[in-house]
């Protein structure tokens, strides 16, 4: 099993740019989680349709809760 100590000691030996590129590709896949989750019966896939797909639904949806916390700021 990865632990958490293994991974935080395999980033550790990452340059930058390597941890930038797992960073984006790690937030890519929660993404396509909660896309997933918001779209059951929706097929999703590691493919670059299925991400562009979940970032529109991301930034359609969330537009509306950042601006009610802005609102309440």
């Amino acid at each position: 099993m990865y632990t958490d100590q293994q991974y935080e000691k395999d980033n550790l030996m990452m340059n930058k740019h390597e941890r930038l590129i797992q960073i984006r590709f790690e937030k890519m896949i929660e993404l396509l989680i909660m896309y997933k989750q918001a779209n059951p019966i929706e097929e999703v896939y590691l493919s670059e349709k299925c991400i562009n797909d979940s970032i529109k639904w991301f930034q359609k949806n969330m537009s509306g809760v950042l601006e009610g916390i802005k609102d309440n700021l």
